[in-house]
């Protein structure tokens, strides 16, 4: 199969318009038409075409492939990203708990002895304040990887986006110049 541009094809279709136009015709008979001719003519249209065709199934099938891809990509990217935001979170929690259950054991102990009382309820504060402060900066990255995480999807989607755009713009081209030439 040749790869033969449209300009080429509507060249030949105006050839073949040509040839009727210039044959005789006897009622549905057409006389002066060189058979040979109009058979190469129409042999060339139909051996290009379905190249055209092809190509353009060709970008659709790419295009919905990637798109396919990106999704799944996508959807992969968001469940571990939301798995380790979890994770964190959770690991925040363990060890801001940990942390008051020892701040509140210092607490008990420190309450044993009335002359440090007053030491001892301020560093419980602020054993409590530091880990209040440690979550909420794990929650905090932990937000900002999965915004970074779904900034890097919307990225990927849009280069896929437009690639099916792109391709469907070659594609309408290609049917618009199609559907003028059968005039």
């Amino acid at each position: 199969m040749m790869n033969t541009d449209v300009g080429t094809i509507r060249k030949w279709l105006r050839e073949l318009d040509n040839a009727f136009e210039k044959a005789r015709s006897i009622g549905p008979f057409i006389v002066g038409l060189n058979k040979g001719e109009c058979h190469n003519l129409v042999q060339q249209i139909l051996a290009n075409i379905p190249s055209e065709m092809d190509r353009a199934e060709h970008i659709l099938r790419h295009s919905d492939r990637l798109v396919v891809n990106a999704q799944s990509h996508a959807q992969l990217t968001l469940e571990q990203a939301q798995e380790e935001a979890r994770q964190l979170l959770e690991n925040a929690r363990r060890e801001a708990e940990q942390i008051l259950e020892r701040a509140r054991a210092e607490q008990q102990r420190m309450l044993s002895q009335t002359e440090v009382y007053q030491l001892a309820e301020s560093q419980a504060r602020e054993m409590v304040e530091t880990a209040r402060e440690k979550a909420h900066q794990i929650r905090q990255g932990a937000d900002e990887y999965a915004y970074e995480v779904l900034t890097q999807v919307e990225t990927v989607l849009a280069k896929v986006m437009g690639t099916v755009q792109n391709g469907k713009v070659i594609l309408e081209d290609y049917l618009k110049q199609r559907v003028g030439t059968r005039r």
